[in-house]
């Protein structure tokens, strides 16, 4: 069954978060932002403080760390450990305004794919060295 044009969108932005998110954790912590350990950019994953479900919240660089492999599947298993690691990364006053979105409809606050896909692919390239601001 073909995807639709929705689906192939979300699947570009879920792409490019990503690797934002990668990127971002490579520069910061130079690795997986939990256990700090070494790991090149493309083999850690984007682990999401409020579910990917929330469209409201699925792309915004505030939700996501990026972590191994068994960090990310420990924290998925372990709530309090995941706030806990959120809290070391994300202000207190950025977590409440991304639990407030979480809990929105994507009616109530509405999410521009275009804008988010240029923010992405713009701050891809500013890690990259390509942009700087």
């Amino acid at each position: 069954m073909a995807k639709t044009e929705r689906q192939k969108t979300i699947q570009r932005l879920d792409n490019l978060f990503s690797e934002y998110i990668r990127k971002r954790a490579y520069h910061e912590a130079s690795g997986c932002q939990r256990c700090k350990t070494g790991h090149s950019w493309d083999e850690l994953q984007a682990a999401h403080c409020f579910t990917r479900g929330s469209y409201t919240t699925r792309w915004l660089p505030e939700n996501a760390l990026g972590i191994c492999g068994g960090c990310h599947l420990y924290i998925d298993s372990h709530e309090d450990a995941k706030f806990a690691l959120f809290r070391e990364w994300v202000s207190p006053k950025d977590l409440e305004h991304l639990y407030v979105l979480a809990h929105m409809t994507s009616k109530a606050s509405p999410v521009d794919y275009k804008m988010t896909e240029i923010y992405l692919k713009n701050s891809i390239k500013r890690l990259d060295g390509v942009l700087t601001f």
